[in-house]
């Protein structure tokens, strides 16, 4: 056995012992299970589909989606599909 040491954030290690605590497991053997099934669904889906689980989110960038969340822009066609819309905006003209 090898002894991985590493920093996580204290929600994360709340969210663990809550688990661990609910289940009556090890933590050591939460962790390396879901080690393995991290390693395992990398190795087995594209690269470009993987999406993180931490999005970093850079002033520049902020400032643009503040932007974007303040300009009230109608949703996109790939918007409306996304959340099962008709991608086609209506026409108000039509009998």
């Amino acid at each position: 056995m090898t002894q991985i040491s590493a920093n996580i954030s204290p929600e994360t290690r709340d969210r663990l012992e809550r688990y661990v605590r609910a289940r009556g497991l090890k933590k050591g053997f939460v962790i390396e299970q879901a080690l393995l099934h991290h390693l395992q669904a990398i190795s087995e889906i594209p690269e470009e589909v993987v999406i993180p689980p931490r999005l970093v989110v850079t002033s520049a960038s902020g400032e643009q989606l503040l932007e974007r969340i303040e300009s009230q822009e109608a949703p996109n066609r790939a918007m409306r599909e996304l959340f099962g819309e008709n991608p086609e905006p209506a026409h108000r003209d039509a009998l």
